[in-house]
């Protein structure tokens, strides 16, 4: 009579409307349960997948910074060093490592050549423009910008070096010169004219652009009549054009 009453009892329950929609309910989260495991997990876990750091040994640091921070990454200069293999300003080494997998906005650090061996600045001033790029050549350092100024030394001649005489630097540093164009056209050199005659240095006065002034006399036995014996302007000093140079000559006693 047990076994009967559990049968009856089993079937109510089976064709119970409710006991159906529950398990329809679970079936239900069921399958969404393995739409969120197929589907919707994979995409959500893929924004912490690593991103592959870019290879930017060998680069200029601008253009490595640039190729960096286009991938979502950031560049830290950790440290410049001497290195024979890369030019001056190139990186040498990077921390991650090229190629390797990391979370994007990682930064990345950079190891920044010097150049090679550390050598001393040559002089370069008061060499001709042709000289100076022999001697930069020679010494593996690059001629960068060349400037023209008037000067009071020759034309073409060497007027300043943008890296002092002697300062240590690495091989394939750049160095800009400025070339003399010489006098400006309104500047005049003053000649020397102590123990020419008085026709003589006029004529180098006026060659020069500059004017005779006032004439004194000194009696010098020891000279002949009209030698200059003194001018006003000391010698190579620079003034301007159409300047008065004074004089002074020598006379005979009486």
């Amino acid at each position: 009579m047990s076994q009967s009453w559990w049968r009856h009892f089993i079937i109510a329950v089976l064709s119970n409307r409710f006991i159906k929609l529950l398990g329809s309910l679970v079936a239900l989260f069921l399958a969404f349960g393995l739409m969120l495991d197929w589907m919707i997990m994979p995409i959500y876990t893929k924004h912490g997948e690593a991103v592959e750091v870019p290879n930017v040994v060998s680069m200029r640091y601008e253009d490595a910074k640039s190729t960096l921070e286009a991938n979502g990454f950031a560049i830290i200069k950790s440290e410049e060093r001497v290195d024979e293999k890369y030019p001056m300003g190139y990186v040498v080494e990077q921390n991650p490592r090229p190629h390797s997998g990391v979370k994007s906005g990682r930064r990345i650090y950079v190891v920044v050549s010097q150049g090679g061996r550390q050598i001393e600045m040559p002089q370069l001033v008061d060499r001709s423009q042709r000289d100076a790029e022999l001697m930069l050549a020679r010494f593996n350092l690059k001629l960068g910008r060349v400037d023209s100024v008037f000067t009071d030394r020759p034309l073409g001649v060497v007027a300043h070096q943008s890296v002092p005489v002697n300062a240590k630097i690495g091989m394939g540093t750049v160095v800009n010169i400025t070339v003399s164009l010489g006098l400006d056209a309104s500047d005049a050199t003053v000649p020397s004219v102590a123990g020419l005659t008085y026709d003589n240095a006029v004529q180098l006065i006026r060659q020069a652009g500059l004017v005779v002034g006032q004439i004194t006399f000194k009696e010098v036995e020891q000279l002949l009549p009209e030698t200059v014996i003194s001018q006003s302007l000391e010698a190579n000093t620079i003034v301007k054009r159409g300047t008065k140079i004074d004089l002074e000559l020598s006379t005979l006693p009486n």
